[in-house]
């Protein structure tokens, strides 16, 4: 902490002797190291009143009770990971306990018949691991306009149709605004838990007594919330797009009544207010093994380790659905064999070479189930993956920018191809989650298109300065028109076919020497010498502080400004100038 504070106050100090020429930035830096002075004695105070002398991770976990006086179900966040001093944490209560989570894992797997009995643990034990967890998630209430627009095929015909616009609100209780902000989780899993339904926000009532008791005995582990809300609510936004488009499919096949399929929904979605809260949500976290797997290390094969989530307030088991090996076999075995011994109680005489050819037909069926067993919850994934695939490649190729499509700069159509990279990111390879790897390739995506906004944000920026200029340019030609007549450019200067607009190249940069480049050859004489006024005072050597070096180099800039000024000012001049 002494360290900490010893660098910001150095950093004021250095701020405030480089910036010393202006009061501003004095200004602007003394409250930087004030606000920065002041977050770092409210950390202090409620690190020294919340954790109790207890160092590292469990402090940060443990942080959030802040004040004695602080309500029970709000308190101060730690100041680590990615929550703030200011963020209000709530937590739900374990209402399941280890006895009530195996009794719910024994009811899944018996749930369904293809599911085996009962799993057992990873490794030589035999005991399947219940780790008591709570799952930090971010919960966003959020109120946007929506309009939508897709492709209808009525009888072989498509047919775009539109919808007005209106308001949608996603409340806490929504499943499209609760996202988990932790990469040790898959995203299937924690999508479905929806933990804002068992937080009630507008009451007192609150855990955080039995968390902090929890963590301190190490009875439960409280994971930290690694993922910025920035991150959570794009992924919250792909989650209530997603919903929209669906709701927009059925609205559109209603609309028409001979509608055969929807196809390329684009939504517009216009965010007008939200609202964001911290959650910590109890969870069962079962590791345990079933089926074979090699090992890519030792070139065995091993146990496969497995893992699900038992929701600890609901109780709603989450996992990869299993089908036990040794059902298909038994299954095929039997469905094989069973003829044969039919066969043999009905004809005796034949019966020697029915049981045998029972049995060597029953042994390949029972290995042939044993594999299909294996490979099929791999075939249902590749089928659902077929289908996303192709909705991801339609939704690039619409947002890839190319000469003959018009519709990449359309927001709706690039916030398409951003779901569809956040889907990819939640659905490739999920079944063997690395958490360090999905964080990296989770960051990389959000960068990425952020820079991809900023650039249409540019580009947009550039055609309407364009616009603008010939705008201008229009208006200038129109006004001398009407002073010189309509043959005013004939004695006027010709215009040449450079690079630039107007009638100049600039060959020597004076135009870009005084900041008229977008002015080429037809700036007006106010125009070039106010400026000159403006470049000559910022790079006049008596205006300029520094070294003997920066004076000279701002020396050499002011003798530029000058030849320019003195080549532009004057009709002449410029006129020949601009002919070169």
């Amino acid at each position: 902490r002494a360290t900490t504070w010893w660098s910001w106050t150095t950093s004021w100090t250095t701020s405030s002797r480089t910036t010393s020429s202006s009061r501003v930035a004095r200004g602007r830096a003394r409250a930087v190291w004030w606000r920065s002075a002041m977050t770092m004695s409210v950390v202090m105070m409620s690190g020294r009143r919340s954790t109790g002398g207890l160092r590292g991770g469990l402090a940060t976990v443990v942080a959030p009770r802040a004040y004695s006086g602080a309500s029970a179900s709000s308190s101060t966040a730690p100041s680590s990971s990615a929550l703030s001093s200011k963020d209000t944490v709530y937590a739900s209560r374990f209402r399941l306990t280890r006895e009530d989570a195996k009794t719910a894992l024994r009811a899944w797997l018996r749930a369904e018949t293809h599911r085996p009995f009962a799993a057992r643990g990873v490794g030589e034990s035999q005991e399947i691991a219940y780790t008591k967890t709570y799952v930090p998630y971010w919960v966003f209430d959020v109120e946007a306009e929506v309009s939508y627009v897709g492709g209808v095929d009525v009888r072989g015909e498509l047919v775009k149709s539109y919808a007005p616009a209106e308001t949608l609100r996603f409340d806490e209780k929504s499943s499209a605004t609760q996202i988990c902000a932790s990469f040790q989780h898959r995203r299937d899993y924690v999508d479905a838990l929806v933990p804002g339904r068992y937080v009630n926000f507008a009451t007192s009532e609150d855990a955080w007594d039995v968390v902090r008791k929890d963590v301190l005995s190490k009875d439960a582990e409280a994971q930290p919330f690694t993922m910025k809300r920035s991150m959570a609510l794009s992924l919250a936004a792909v989650r209530m797009r997603d919903a929209v488009r669906a709701r927009a499919t059925e609205a559109l096949m209603k609309k028409h009544k001979n509608a055969l399929g929807v196809s390329d929904v684009v939504i517009d979605f216009v965010t007008i207010k939200r609202r964001v809260r911290a959650v910590y949500h109890p969870v069962w976290r079962v590791d345990f093994a079933h089926g074979a797997v090699v090992n890519d290390e030792t070139n065995k094969i091993i146990q496969q380790p497995r893992r699900a989530m038992i929701c600890a307030v609901s109780g709603v088991v989450l996992s990869d659905d299993l089908v036990c090996t040794s059902k298909a076999r038994a299954f095929a075995f039997g469905a094989v064999s069973l003829p044969a011994i039919l066969i043999a109680l009905a004809w005796p005489d034949a019966g020697l070479a029915a049981l045998g050819q029972g049995a060597v037909a029953a042994g390949v069926a029972a290995a042939g189930a044993g594999v299909f067993a294996r490979q099929y919850p791999q075939m249902m994934q590749d089928k659902i993956d077929a289908v996303r695939v192709r909705e991801e490649d339609r939704a690039f190729n619409l947002a890839m920018r190319s000469p003959g499509n018009a519709d990449w700069m359309d927001e709706s159509v690039q916030r398409r191809r951003d779901d569809a990279e956040w889907r990819r990111w939640m659905e490739t390879d999920k079944m063997t989650w690395d958490p360090v790897r999905r964080a990296e390739w989770a960051h990389n995506i959000l960068d990425t298109q952020i820079y991809r906004f900023r650039e249409r944000q540019e580009l947009r920026h550039e055609l309407d300065e364009r616009a603008q200029q010939a705008e201008e340019a229009e208006r200038r030609n129109a006004e001398k028109e009407r002073k010189w007549g309509p043959d005013w450019q004939r004695d006027g200067p010709r215009q040449n076919a450079g690079r630039h607009p107007g009638y100049s190249r600039d060959i020597h940069g004076f135009y870009k020497t005084l900041r008229l480049e977008d002015k080429l050859g037809l700036a007006t004489e106010e125009e070039i010498k106010a400026a000159f006024r403006v470049v000559a005072h910022e790079t006049h050597p008596d205006k300029v502080t520094g070294d003997a070096a920066a004076k000279k180099r701002a020396a050499e800039r002011f003798q530029l400004a000058q030849k320019a000024y003195k080549t532009l000012a004057s009709k002449e001049t410029r006129a020949a100038y601009d002919r070169k």
